[in-house]
């Protein structure tokens, strides 16, 4: 296991000694992918930056250069641990519980929200849409198990499954620029319940 050792630059631009920490890669990349997934609860990915991961995960932001790249590859990183996150969160809540279909899409919300925000932007930033299929389809087939509880066939469970989170996807992401009322988005959601 490689190690290295962790420092604070602000001290020393001071002139102070500094506490050494020896950290390995693996303890540094969660530290800086649990930190932006923390940051992401209370800002917008375009107003994260690096200093606020690096302070967030203890750890200077030079290391974020070594051990992702960019900012946007940490990105794309942490957009992978949320879906992993969802997926397993579904599964775990839809197979353990009798939901019914408005409780089903309230879970869908809370766990995938940060997700498709993230999403959002990095096909802004240019990152091809390809590269989260494997993502979405750990979500998707994790509501689909909700589907498959109900009696309904394994491939149209499936099918079903993609429509929930693309009807997510949309609520989340164009719901702002469709100007509709709280009735509104019922009556759309009532009718794709009936389907």
């Amino acid at each position: 296991m490689i190690c290295y050792t962790i420092s604070s630059t602000s001290l020393q631009s001071k002139g102070r000694s500094l506490p050494t920490e020896k950290i390995s890669r693996v303890d540094a990349v969660e530290r800086f992918l649990n930190a932006t997934t923390i940051l992401l609860c209370s800002k917008t990915p375009s107003e994260l930056t690096l200093n606020d991961i690096a302070g967030q995960a203890e750890l200077g932001q030079h290391y974020i250069y070594r051990f992702f790249g960019t900012r946007l590859d940490l990105l794309i990183e942490v957009s992978d641990l949320l879906a992993a996150q969802a997926g397993k969160s579904l599964q775990h809540k839809i197979s353990d519980n009798e939901l019914d279909f408005a409780q089903l899409l309230e879970l869908c919300r809370s766990v995938c929200a940060r997700r498709i925000l993230l999403l959002d932007y990095m096909a802004a930033q240019g990152v091809p849409a390809e590269r989260f299929q494997e993502g979405n389809r750990l979500i998707y087939t994790g509501i689909s198990q909700f589907f498959r509880n109900s009696g309904v066939p394994t491939a149209r469970a499936l099918s079903n499954g993609v429509a929930v989170l693309a009807l997510i996807h949309a609520e989340i992401s164009l719901l702002p620029t469709l100007d509709l009322q709280t009735e509104e988005l019922s009556d759309i959601i009532s009718l794709f319940a009936a389907r």
